[in-house]
């Protein structure tokens, strides 16, 4: 006798499909933390030049003193040029009407993220632009760096707070950041209730380490086992919006399709080149 299975009832078999899920993708995490200007009129490049300080005398015989912008010790000036960033999804009728999900709503979810995973990107770029770099290629963190780079910003008056921006594995690693506060001999005093090593050891995360609100970004690239993440006050770097984000949809007769096209307009560069520090380590090991 030979049995009904589902091989023999394939064809009558229904097939279910559940609501699609998005892959994933790191969010915006830089932006918050960086200075945001909002340039809606004329211009494409956002220029802002520094001033050169005086020097106070000592009597009463005083020299002229010129105000200048171009000899300061800031790159000056700081040039953002903004262009369009973009994402588009020509979505067929037929496609749209044979889908479980709305697939319209999808696109927007999709392109919306692109769009925050650009804009996320072009600011961690500019991490390697700093001029003070306290890591190097294949080295790994040690608690100097740390020193070294608070130091750093005091020094030219970067004002509080400071974050600290990594890839994960930078951080996460047998010789990554976090090994910095696991009470061994090389480590920062850790060892306690409420200090960096608690919040590590229960948490699997610590918000602040020496000082630096630290923060982790994936979007972060990763070049021969090596990628530069920094430490830097908000003036650091600034983002500049020409403007937002918005979709536009558009009927597309001929292909008997909807366009749909999600833009937003930016720029970005380093501000201040003193008050952020390239944080350049391994990722392994």
């Amino acid at each position: 006798m030979t049995d009904t299975t589902t091989t023999t009832l394939t064809e009558a078999i229904p097939t279910i499909v559940a609501s699609a899920l998005l892959e994933m993708d790191e969010g915006n995490v830089v932006q918050p933390l960086v200075t945001t200007i909002n340039m809606p009129g004329p211009g494409v490049v956002h220029n802002t030049p520094f001033i050169r300080r005086l020097t106070a005398e000592t009597d009463d015989s005083l020299t002229g003193q010129a105000m200048d912008s171009g000899t300061s010790d800031e790159t000056s000036p700081s040039a953002a040029t903004v262009g369009v960033h973009g994402a588009y999804v020509q979505l067929k009728e037929i496609a749209a009407l044979a889908t479980v999900d709305d697939m319209a709503a999808v696109a927007g979810k999709l392109i919306g993220q692109a769009l925050t995973v650009r804009k996320d990107l072009d600011l961690v770029t500019l991490f390697a632009s700093f001029t003070t770099n306290q890591g190097g290629m294949n080295v790994d963190p040690t608690p100097a760096d740390l020193y070294d780079c608070y130091g750093s910003l005091r020094t030219y008056h970067a004002p509080l707070p400071y974050n600290l921006v990594l890839h994960p594995l930078q951080v996460y690693r047998t010789t990554g950041l976090a090994s910095l506060f696991d009470n061994s001999s090389d480590a920062i005093q850790s060892a306690g209730l409420g200090t960096v090593g608690e919040d590590f050891a229960r948490s699997g995360f610590a918000g602040m380490v020496f000082g630096f609100n630290l923060y982790l970004d994936a979007n972060i690239a990763i070049t021969s086992n090596n990628c530069s993440g920094a430490a830097f006050s908000r003036e650091g770097i600034k983002f500049v919006s020409k403007r937002g984000f918005r979709i536009d949809i558009d009927p597309d007769i001929a292909e008997v399709a909807t366009k749909i096209v999600g833009t937003e307009m930016w720029g970005e560069a380093i501000l201040r080149n003193k008050h952020g520090n390239e944080m350049q380590f391994d990722t392994t090991g």
